[in-house]
């Protein structure tokens, strides 16, 4: 193995819009509307995707629950929050660059969640690369984001590692040969122990 390849979000940082959200104690009825309209709705994929305007989006949700659109602002103004900084990340990090890899990300990201969340993932800006599907317009498990991946920076499959917490991601990556791995937790903290 020369290169590997992370997902960001439940792998890298924590994705946690549940403990977000209950920071603004809303009444339980509120909380489980704007969770609906927001981020437990099929609309979330469209800024992933890139398909929409930061603004576009925003009026997705809002329509999802138009009698919640004060919260629904409130809550997308500052959902950077949602991204929670690991504890291992950095470590882990070193560890593969101390022992000689090429280290890349692949992550289904908004534009918008990655312009409020930047300085919590500042870590990338030490990768030999990477790539955001809000940028390619398409997302993990598309094939094409995978070949996009490998080809831009050249990396062979065969001599690449590849986490990612959602087992349909790891299985589009074995596909095309690359070495997948359903992440969990225990993964780097096992590793550094070693």
């Amino acid at each position: 193995m020369k290169t590997v390849i992370f997902d960001l979000g439940k792998v890298l940082v924590d994705y946690d819009w549940e403990t977000y959200l209950r920071t603004f104690h809303y009444e339980e009825d509120i909380y489980q509307r704007v969770a609906d309209a927001v981020f437990r709705n099929e609309d979330w994929v469209q800024g992933d995707i890139g398909n929409v305007t930061t603004e576009e989006w925003l009026n997705l949700f809002i329509e999802n629950a138009p009698e919640c659109e004060a919260q629904i602002r409130e809550v997308f103004q500052g959902f950077g929050g949602t991204i929670v900084p690991l504890d291992y990340t950095e470590a882990w990090i070193r560890y593969f660059r101390e022992n000689g890899y090429r280290i890349y990300y692949l992550s289904n990201f908004s534009c918008e969640l990655y312009r409020q969340s930047k300085e919590t993932l500042s870590f990338i800006d030490d990768f030999d690369g990477g790539i955001f599907s809000w940028k390619e317009k398409c997302i993990k498990p598309d094939e094409e984001i995978y070949h996009r991946l490998l080809n831009r920076y050249s990396i062979i499959p065969e001599e690449a590692l590849f986490y990612d917490d959602r087992p349909e991601n790891v299985e589009a990556a074995r596909k095309l040969g690359i070495n997948g791995i359903v992440f969990h937790k225990d993964i780097p903290l096992q590793m550094m122990e070693k």
